[in-house]
């Protein structure tokens, strides 16, 4: 009897606890019918508290505002609160470039999640069953998909998602709406062959039991479970390597390339997965194909730059500076060039970089009045040729860095210093007639320095 496959279900993967509060998507289908009956019919044991959620993504019309009124009249029936969503997922796909699948899938997440968070709700209830199962799991393998794909849909992810009928067969949960008399709508889009789950479903399933294997659901369900006890081992060891390894600091996560580069592939994969969980909202997360970023960063990660800027989709930045790498959301800057004369004395605004540079004139005498730090230089006035001005960084670049012989090329001063390639263009140069006197932040210009013979020094601060 479905219940009691159900009730193995729940127990088995502890799904409900006493006193849960649920947001449980129903659209009309037999599953989700059949899955807002199971939960009502445990609303007493558990004392579970129900709220339905519908969702209309303006695809069908005429069948979307009869399945609407279906669940709410259900809802009422069953004295259940009743919640309603209506988006225009064709806007949304455009805007996102999105299959419509994929764009039905965020939106429908991102309501059932603000709906969790508006009734304090603790789980989000949802009908998928072992067919479901078996069809992604055949669809992710058409896709290209690792261990974590293969392992299927699972049966709680994140301890938010629950799927009471993920081991229930299609065929039983049909024959209990029947005999329950459970109301229920069927989707026609559901029997169109434009979309490859569809295909799946409707002719490779069929041919495959018919022609090579007559138990393949069966096979394909164990061949999951194995894959999914395989997947929670690598899980473990991810987990500790994420802890040992990285760090987060106002809303980044930073890690050392050497650490990450000592572990095995499968477990940095799953270590920047993590990463990626933890920056993007849990209802971005989709489980219905491995998401791109990931390869994306792998990829950049194996190659032997030493430095990069990788944005992605989202606000999504990685960012690999020799040793270290970052990976946040927020706006990259572009910083174009830019060139500015200063006033000697005084106070001169840098748009481009956010700053002011301050100049002074300071007699030898009160040298030791002064401290020097990264963002202060101090200047044999003699050697300065006016007026000064301010740039960033050009190709072919050279200046004499103090306590070195000779002249250097400023891209191999910046790759002696580890300077990313993208972060070059933010640093400040100061400006002497032709010569570079001071790269900000960094290193003055030999020629300009303080020597025993200097009588008047010139000061700058970049503040």
């Amino acid at each position: 009897m479905l219940f009691n496959q159900v009730k193995r279900t729940i127990d088995r993967h502890g799904l409900l606890e006493k006193e849960d509060r649920l947001i449980v998507g129903v659209s009309a289908g037999v599953d989700s019918m059949v899955l807002l009956h199971s939960l009502n019919a445990y609303r007493k044991t558990f004392h579970l508290s129900l709220i339905v959620a519908h969702v209309n993504h303006g695809l069908r019309p005429e069948e979307s505002e009869k399945e609407a009124e279906l669940v709410r009249e259900e809802s009422e029936r069953l004295g259940l609160p009743f919640e309603y969503g209506q988006f225009n997922v064709k806007e949304f796909q455009k805007l996102g470039g999105l299959s419509p699948q994929d764009a039905g899938r965020r939106i429908r997440f991102h309501f059932f999640y603000d709906l969790l968070r508006r009734h304090h709700a603790r789980k989000i209830a949802l009908g998928h069953n072992a067919e479901d199962q078996v069809e992604t799991i055949l669809l992710r393998l058409i896709r290209g998909s690792g261990l974590q794909g293969l392992k299927g849909i699972l049966p709680i992810r994140e301890e938010t998602v629950i799927r009471p009928l993920l081991e229930t067969r299609r065929a039983e949960i049909e024959s209990f709406a029947l005999e329950k008399k459970i109301p229920f709508l069927s989707d026609s889009s559901n029997l169109k062959q434009d979309y490859l789950r569809n295909r799946i479903r409707l002719s490779l399933i069929p041919r495959i039991e018919a022609e090579y294997q007559p138990n393949f659901k069966e096979v394909l369900l164990r061949t999951s479970s194995i894959l999914r006890e395989e997947n929670d081992y690598l899980e473990k060891g991810a987990e500790e390597a994420f802890e040992k390894l990285v760090r987060g600091e106002e809303g980044d996560f930073l890690f050392k390339f050497p650490e990450y580069q000592s572990l095995h592939r499968a477990i940095q994969r799953r270590v920047i997965k993590k990463i990626l969980g933890k920056i993007y909202e849990p209802e971005m997360v989709i489980e219905e194909k491995e998401p791109s970023d990931l390869q994306k960063i792998d990829e950049a990660l194996r190659s032997s730059s030493p430095s990069f800027l990788l944005e992605l989709g989202g606000g999504m930045r990685v960012e690999k500076r020799y040793d270290t790498v970052l990976l946040g959301k927020g706006e990259v800057r572009p910083y174009p060039p830019f060139e500015q004369e200063l006033l000697s004395p005084g106070r001169t605004r840098i748009d481009e970089i956010g700053k002011e540079m301050i100049i002074e004139e300071i007699s030898r005498d009160g040298l030791n009045d002064y401290q020097v730090d990264l963002d202060t230089a101090l200047m044999d006035y003699e050697r300065v040729r006016f007026p000064l001005t301010v740039r960033n960084f050009r190709p072919g670049d050279r200046f004499c860095p103090l306590g070195v012989k000779g002249s250097q090329k400023l891209k191999d001063f910046f790759i002696d210093h580890k300077v990313p390639r993208f972060e070059r263009p933010k640093i400040p140069l100061l400006i002497s007639g032709e010569m570079i006197t001071w790269v900000v932040g960094y290193r003055i210009d030999e020629r300009v320095k303080v020597t025993e013979k200097t009588k008047k020094i010139l000061k700058l601060m970049v503040v």
